[in-house]
């Protein structure tokens, strides 16, 4: 689930931007692997971040071929999370999905609902790396103002189980 949080200020423009009007038949890409990432502002030590399983992106444009709506599911992924620096490691599940979505006012609404791993608390923005087991949201007006966000189910920060 990692993957999409890099990208999320393209998708938070791109989505921001474009009307709603969905005319183009939607655009599906499957990437079998997810590259290994070092996380290492977050707990007391670095973390290597390594995904076994795919990601599906599927997105939906208008007819100018905007991005309109972004899914990306992680269909029977595994996280293991190392501490680089005692090598203590955890594996978890992985599993769920990101959306993202543009609606007509402008305003932009996301959805995180599953398992996985983030760098930072996504509610919160506190320091750690945090394992979601539920539902987040957040909903953004047109000029890209947290208006919302909220959740239910487990936020968990992974960092004193890895040691320091």
């Amino acid at each position: 689930m990692r993957r999409w949080l890099p990208l999320l200020p393209t998708v938070l423009i791109a989505l921001a931007v474009a009307p709603l009007a969905m005319a183009n038949k939607p655009i599906r890409e499957i990437n079998p692997s997810q590259d290994d990432v070092v996380i290492g502002d977050q707990c007391a030590f670095p973390v290597l971040t390594h995904i076994d399983g795919a990601e599906i992106v599927t997105n939906f444009t208008d007819k100018a071929g905007n991005l309109v709506k972004q899914i990306v599911v992680f269909p029977a992924n595994r996280v293991t999370l190392t501490n680089l620096d005692s090598h203590e490691s955890i594996t978890l599940g992985a599993t769920g999905s990101f959306q993202g979505r543009a609606h007509s006012d402008g305003s932009v609404s996301f959805k995180i609902t599953g398992h996985g791993a983030f760098p930072g608390n996504p509610i919160t923005g506190e320091s750690g790396v945090w394992y979601l087991s539920g539902r987040l949201f957040a909903n953004f007006d047109a000029d890209g103002n947290l208006t919302s966000t909220g959740g239910t189910g487990n936020l968990v920060d992974l960092c004193p189980r890895l040691g320091s």
